[in-house]
């Protein structure tokens, strides 16, 4: 296992016997358990960004039979037999019987938790979270709040709160249970797709606010940032992302319309069905940073995780979109360091400065961008 405190998963299911599951690690201590039936629904949950991660996905329904190759896979297949406790709780929240669960163990850090993929044959129905760790049911207590407040703004392109609370079987789980639109083919957003634009504009509409620079989480986070620079450790990065902060903060000297923020909209949680974008996983949300924040994510993320980009290629690929995603958007640049600082200070704030190898490629990226940036601010001011 992991370096995870699994007391989650032990309380409600064990292995050794009960239904067939592949179970499949990679190198970056991630796990998944996938069931050997109706295997290619449960396999959304696998959401590989490297070409031999993808390949398995491809080749899973024939792979899954032969445990010689499994092993070559870091992967093996094994029994778990999950609590009638818990299958009663999940077949009375649907009203379906017999449900069945893939499962994802979460990414090692501070915020790992289980996630359960619930499915009816081929149907899925939802996803459910757990975790015994009080700082995640916080996050469970207020992703549940966000989906109820964007539903009240109109957006329904988001996930409803099913459940949010304590599993009374299950001493000291909470459990956060939401809906899904996954159903008939869906397909992933690219950074130019039309539908992520559309979604991200209806975002921001929905949910402006016109308020004074100083009240904004945007203006919390750089605060939050300024303080935290130390935790870098390298003078020089240091240097830049104080200019950076400079250069924002006398440029938002005034009442400005805010906008809420996803927080992770990423290609692995959204997709696209009936031709509308579908966005999950909102427990970082924020109500008021600058606009398209989201959008910048998306990009970045995208570029950084499925495209192996580094920052001379990030940059360039930036300098394409900004001619045409990005032309009538004003002030592009400035918003896109405005993101770049957000996201510094998310994963700083967050594992309190102790960065993990693809973290801290991630910090090197982010501060040669926001030189390229802080060049792009001073050229277009000057012009």
């Amino acid at each position: 296992m992991p370096d995870f405190d699994f007391s989650s998963f032990h309380k409600i299911c064990s292995i050794g016997d009960g239904i067939k599951y592949v179970e499949m690690n990679n190198t970056v201590g991630q796990r998944w358990y996938i069931p050997l039936k109706n295997s290619k629904t449960h396999l959304s949950l696998f959401q590989p960004s490297s070409d031999k991660g993808k390949i398995i996905i491809k080749l899973f329904n024939v792979i899954k039979y032969f445990p010689f190759v499994l092993h070559l896979i870091n992967a093996k297949v094994i029994r778990l037999n999950f609590s009638s406790d818990f299958t009663a709780f999940i077949n009375e929240l649907f009203k379906f019987h017999n449900c069945d669960f893939g499962i994802f163990c979460g990414s090692p850090g501070n915020h790992q938790k289980l996630t359960l993929l619930v499915a009816h044959g081929k149907t899925v129905l939802g996803y459910c979270k757990l975790s015994d760790k009080d700082c995640i049911k916080d996050l469970f207590k207020k992703e549940s709040k966000t989906l109820d407040y964007l539903h009240k703004k109109g957006i329904d392109d988001v996930p409803k709160s099913l459940f949010c609370g304590n599993l009374s079987f299950c001493n000291n789980i909470d459990i956060f249970v939401q809906s899904t639109k996954r159903h008939g083919k869906i397909k992933s957003a690219t950074s130019t797709s039309k539908e992520l634009i559309h979604f991200i504009n209806k975002f921001n509409i929905k949910t402006s606010q016109v308020m004074p620079f100083n009240e904004s989480d945007f203006a919390k986070s750089l605060n939050r940032l300024s303080n935290n620079l130390h935790l870098l450790g390298d003078s020089e990065i240091q240097f830049v992302y104080r200019k950076a902060i400079d250069m924002i903060s006398e440029h938002y000297q005034y009442p400005l319309t805010f906008c809420a923020y996803h927080g992770d909209l990423t290609p692995w949680n959204s997709f696209i069905v009936d031709r509308k974008l579908f966005a999950f996983d909102l427990e970082y949300f924020k109500l008021t940073y600058t606009p398209w924040c989201d959008y910048f994510h998306f990009f970045t993320q995208d570029m950084l995780y499925n495209a192996y980009a580094d920052a001379e290629q990030i940059y360039h690929q930036y300098q394409e979109i900004r001619q045409n995603v990005l032309a009538k958007i004003q002030e592009h640049n400035i918003l896109y360091l405005s993101y770049l600082l957000i996201i510094t200070d998310f994963y700083l704030n967050r594992d309190n400065g102790i960065l993990n190898n693809r973290l801290d490629k991630c910090f090197k990226i982010w501060s040669q961008l926001i030189k390229y940036l802080i060049k792009d601010v001073k050229e277009s001011h000057q012009q």
